[in-house]
């Protein structure tokens, strides 16, 4: 199998843009791929917004990797040259609205799941002599919430939309009230935790109270290893962020808000209750009856009243008092970045998926 990769300085990007590295970096090192100095087959996608995104050829077959973390965007253009096309992300109702949108159902074979990988897993402790050298089985804390934000209402004084039900809520408000909210929920259920909202970098909407800085990687790395399990927001999104693959590959099993609304691949899938435990089992799904141009139809916006968030956070509390629930959830995490989060399994998956739709 000859393997080609556009851009091959992709591998080496870092940071919030590194979706790459981790699996082209597998193809060269167990597959054979090597880097062509030609240009990708068509530009990167910028409007109406830029649309993170890889080219690969296997055998003269050109192959594509869709790695916008919106379900309802696709490179409509690059679907109709490639002949596979990996999409991380992959909700199937709503792709069928947007080829059907778009008039290229015909090229609905070519869309294969895929999801996002940590560009930096390999750094990560995997094995139990990493987890007796690391303080064994005592933690620092319960858990580690730390996630950015794009606003902060709070330093405003702006009312929460879970707290007063004719504030109107709209998927920014939502994104931030959520993580706020679901925080405060843990620590009044007495939670222990390393908890943090970071501002992406936008010193404006730091307050030192609310939303904070961000961290570093290795200190992030740190507080998830310090922690029991990692709570991860996939709400109002419903998708699953890279930061899952870095909590597991760390041994640690996830707390979502609900389970993530997407295709998530065989063999990489999460199983409930060994990988994760979901918070809100209830909130419901996308609103599929709307029209692609309303963010309903796309994003989860249910309300949650402030009664649900502590009577969740309060079950919560009582599954992090299991210790034995704890450590068999913890085993498996292990287990799986032990077998399944590999280089070997990932280069597999992509060629496997590739030979099945090109012959």
């Amino acid at each position: 199998m000859k393997i080609e990769i556009f851009e091959s300085e992709l591998i080496q990007r870092k940071g919030f843009n590194g979706f790459y590295g981790f699996f082209l970096s597998a193809l060269t090192r167990y597959k054979g791929a090597k880097p062509t100095h030609e240009p990708r087959p068509l530009p990167c996608l910028l409007q109406p917004r830029e649309h993170e995104s890889a080219w690969i050829r296997v055998n003269g077959h050109l192959v594509f990797f869709d790695m916008s973390d919106h379900i309802f965007f696709y490179d409509i253009e690059a679907l109709k040259l490639c002949e596979v096309y990996f999409k991380a992300n992959l909700n199937w109702p709503v792709t069928d609205r947007v080829l059907a949108k778009d008039e290229v159902t015909a090229h609905r074979g070519k869309i294969v799941p895929f999801m996002f990988f940590a560009d930096q897993l390999d750094h990560y402790p995997r094995h139990r002599a990493w987890n007796a050298f690391w303080h064994g089985k005592r933690r620092a804390y319960d858990v580690c919430h730390v996630t950015g934000v794009y606003m902060n209402p709070v330093r405003e004084n702006a009312p929460s939309v879970f707290s007063d039900p004719t504030e109107p809520i709209t998927p920014a408000n939502y994104h931030f009230w959520i993580r706020y909210e679901t925080q405060q929920a843990m620590k009044q259920a007495g939670i222990s935790g390393y908890f943090r909202l970071t501002s992406r970098a936008n010193k404006q909407i730091e307050d030192q109270s609310a939303v904070y800085s961000n961290i570093s990687q290795r200190a992030f790395a740190r507080h998830i290893f310090d922690a029991r399990m990692t709570v991860i927001n996939t709400l109002p999104h419903a998708v699953l962020p890279w930061k899952a693959t870095e909590s597991l590959a760390m041994g640690r099993p996830l707390i979502l808000d609900i389970a993530p609304l997407i295709e998530v691949p065989e063999p990489f899938t999460l199983k409930p209750n060994i990988h994760f435990l979901e918070l809100f089992p209830v909130v419901g799904g996308f609103d599929l009856n709307a029209n692609l141009d309303d963010p309903a139809s796309y994003r989860v916006l249910t309300r949650l009243s402030p009664s649900v968030l502590i009577e969740r956070c309060a079950w919560l509390q009582s599954i992090l008092a299991d210790n034995d629930r704890i450590d068999a959830m913890t085993e498996q995490a292990n287990y799986y970045a032990r077998t399944i989060l590999t280089k070997p399994v990932v280069a597999d998956y992509i060629c496997d998926q590739i030979n099945a739709h090109i012959h």
